[in-house]
């Protein structure tokens, strides 16, 4: 019992000696542990600040490498939607002219309507019809009437007209007293028609020719230089004094210019012209018109001496309608800029350079000159004094905010500079701009001066070049007689003939 009991107290003791150890040993391992958790802690934490350094080191890296290629990028976008813009620019966005369009396909840039298409109410119909005074036609020798009796005399009918033209030389003897040799000549309405189509019927010299020929069945065929002595003939009878002072009688005039080409050019102050070799010269021709009158001058170059020279302008005080060219400011007593210009240009920045500023000031002069055509539908021949007055404010509240976005854009950026510039004239211009509104005598467009050289551009694309400078004199004064004849209603071949009536003979 004794040996158990011992037995007992030393497997106690050797369990707690063998506890005692293990709980050592446990305390030691969970040092350790703690030891070891703490390490784990340190590395994940360095391990943290590693990676943290890391991706901040890759991006600042990366975009050391990026930005570069990134500002490049932006800037050749930047470059390419400027460039673009230029090469969009055409004459229905910009102030550039219809002749620098070449083969682009230019978008129609009127505004949609909501009248029907076709002719409106009021306008003047134009169906054949017999001429009342038929008769008096016949017996003044500016008609023939022909019958053709089908009925073989029947005393009721109905008659059918037909309309036709007889183009056949006459040959008209001339019986003097026996003397001087005989002479040939070309009569005066074969003067005036071969004058008409060379100036109006912008028929080449070679091709005139060919029509005389081709109509009289090769009886007559004049020379070219037959057609020039016509030209020139016709010219030297014409005289633009009573035209010009018309024009000076008037209340607005209109003008502008247009670039031409010829081969001969005579500067200001010299007699002898510059001749060019193998190319064409530039020379300008100016218009100034209203409604009721058409003068046109040539001049060797755009600038204002050529105004002095024509003497128009600085006699003339009125108004002037140009298209914001800064010589014809100088001129005048007040000025109506063309709307038509300014719209298309507005029109340019808010397609071509993306600022929506400027399609709501181009809206704006819209409706101020759809308020001005109402009016004028309804008789009135001023604007009501508080809806003046209300454009007015808007103009000016227009012009703020375009000073607010152009100090939000960079400088050197697209649109800035047209932006800037667009401010300034609207600030600086703001009376002739609004002039067609405070006075409704005043036009909204230039329009009129740009339909009288419209010709001028068809004329050159006919001939090439104007050959000499005395042919582009005797173009502008024998435009002038006809385009003026025209808008007064009257007979354009009568006016041309009555140049000939005092002419030197023209032989063949």
């Amino acid at each position: 019992m004794a040996d158990y009991s011992r037995g007992l107290y030393q497997q106690l003791v050797e369990q707690t000696e063998k506890a005692e150890r293990f709980e050592s040993e446990n305390r030691q391992l969970r040092s350790e542990n703690a030891s070891l958790r703490k390490k784990v802690e340190n590395l994940e934490e360095r391990l943290n600040t590693l990676t943290a350094e890391m991706d901040a080191r890759i991006e600042a890296a990366v975009n050391k490498a990026v930005t570069p290629l990134y500002n490049e990028i932006t800037r050749k976008d930047d470059e390419i939607t400027r460039l673009k813009a230029i090469i969009n620019k055409d004459s229905g966005n910009s102030s550039k002219p219809p002749s620098s369009n070449g083969f682009k396909k230019i978008m129609n840039s009127r505004e949609p309507s909501t009248r029907k298409s076709g002719g409106q109410p009021g306008h003047k119909g134009h169906t054949l019809s017999i001429p009342k005074n038929l008769d008096e036609l016949v017996k003044a020798g500016k008609a023939k009437h022909e019958v053709r009796d089908e009925t073989e005399g029947a005393d009721e009918y109905i008659s059918d007209w037909e309309i036709d033209l007889c183009i056949i030389p006459v040959y008209i003897e001339h019986r003097r007293a026996a003397g001087m040799p005989p002479t040939i000549r070309y009569g005066s309405d074969i003067q005036t028609l071969a004058v008409y189509l060379q100036s109006i019927g912008m028929l080449s010299l070679t091709r005139l020719a060919a029509f005389f020929r081709d109509v009289t069945q090769g009886l007559i065929t004049p020379s070219e230089a037959a057609l020039i002595q016509f030209t020139q003939t016709a010219a030297s009878h014409i005289d633009l004094t009573p035209l010009v002072d018309d024009l000076l009688n008037g209340t607005v005039l209109h003008t502008d210019d247009t670039p031409v080409r010829t081969t001969e050019r005579i500067e200001l102050g010299q007699d002898e012209p510059e001749r060019a070799e193998h190319t064409t010269l530039n020379a300008v021709i100016r218009t100034y018109s209203n409604a009721t009158t058409t003068v046109l001058t040539a001049n060797a170059h755009k600038d204002e001496e050529g105004i002095k020279h024509d003497n128009i302008l600085t006699r003339f005080f009125g108004t002037i309608s140009h298209d914001h060219e800064s010589k014809f400011y100088n001129y005048g007593t007040r000025h109506a800029t063309c709307g038509a210009h300014l719209s298309r240009e507005l029109k340019g920045m808010n397609d071509l350079c993306m600022l929506s500023w400027a399609g709501q000031v181009r809206a704006f002069f819209a409706s101020m000159n759809e308020h001005k055509t109402k009016d004028q539908a309804e008789k009135k021949t001023v604007c009501d004094p508080p809806i003046l007055a209300q454009f007015e404010a808007r103009y000016d509240e227009l012009v703020k905010e375009g000073a607010a976005l152009l100090n939000q854009v960079r400088p050197k950026t697209l649109g800035y500079d047209e932006l800037r510039k667009m401010i300034k004239r609207l600030q600086n211009h703001k009376d002739a701009y609004m002039l067609f509104l405070r006075d409704y005598g005043a036009p909204f467009t230039n329009n009129q001066a740009e339909r009288d050289l419209r010709h001028c551009k068809t004329k050159q694309k006919v001939s090439g070049c104007y050959r000499s400078w005395q042919g582009l004199l005797d173009y502008c004064k024998i435009r002038s007689l006809t385009d003026t004849t025209r808008k007064r209603g009257g007979d354009v071949l009568a006016a041309l003939r009555d140049c000939f009536f005092s002419a030197i003979p023209a032989e063949m």
